[in-house]
């Protein structure tokens, strides 16, 4: 190994030696907490910043690192459920592709279980909804089939790979980024743009809403040959880096 190789490998070692050491030590002292729990901005302040810096965007290492800190948290009920709640909204629109899957482990593994306070019937319900729905677009999932008309079926689409644009044709930005998405697969043939006005008749009868969990706009997923989800909510930028 070359010297300059061998210098970025030990100082990337001693980086996550001195990352996870970190971690051990960060939330000492949580057991004791006894502050106020029904809205404390510090404590969600150290939240975000402790899954944002401190723990890999991945989703095994959250729900890793969750795992742990509830169980330090156990014995008091008020200061879990806070974590849980604000952890479930904060992974509910991750900054991340792939970290909406947190979202659905909170929901089997405490939100399905556990007596958690201000967690109703009704807002059960919900949690419970949009968890299915992101269980079901999980990446490398097949996407939910769509008819556009009587003409075009998405799964009957022959190509390497399929991009859904889903858009509003009042919405300044979604067009922006339609012409740009239509620059941007030019100069890709192995691309087909399936473009899915949110206004449309085609979009009520396919439910696409909740086929799709849109809850912005404009949306883009990216399939593979097989139909299957390799991008999920990305930016027309990206669509090249993906593929």
């Amino acid at each position: 190994m070359k010297p300059k190789l061998i210098i970025a490998f030990l100082s990337l070692v001693l980086f996550l030696s001195n990352i996870q050491a970190q971690n051990q030590h960060f939330w000492d002292g949580i057991e004791a907490f006894d502050g106020p729990t029904d809205d404390n901005p510090v404590l969600a302040s150290q939240l975000d910043f402790y899954f944002d810096k401190m723990v890999a965007p991945l989703p095994d290492s959250i729900t890793l690192e969750i795992t742990q800190l509830i169980d330090r948290t156990s014995d008091n009920t008020d200061l879990r459920d806070f974590i849980l709640w604000h952890l479930l909204e904060k992974y509910r629109n991750p900054e991340y592709m792939g970290q909406d899957q947190v979202f659905v482990w909170l929901y089997d593994e405490y939100f399905s279980q556990l007596e958690i306070k201000d967690l109703h019937e009704n807002n059960l319900a919900m949690i419970q909804e949009k968890a299915e729905r992101l269980r079901r677009l999980t990446l490398f999932n097949v996407a939910p089939d769509i008819r556009i008309g009587d003409s075009v079926n998405l799964h009957a689409i022959e190509s390497d790979y399929i991009v859904l644009f889903f858009y509003d044709s009042g919405c300044d930005v979604c067009l922006q980024d339609k012409k740009e998405l239509d620059s941007v697969c030019a100069s890709h043939p192995e691309i087909t743009v399936l473009p899915i006005d949110l206004g449309s008749e085609d979009a009520r009868v396919n439910n696409v809403f909740e086929l799709y969990d849109i809850e912005s706009k404009p949306l883009i997923y990216v399939l593979d040959r097989d139909k299957r989800i390799i991008a999920k909510k990305i930016q027309v930028k990206q669509i090249p880096i993906v593929l």
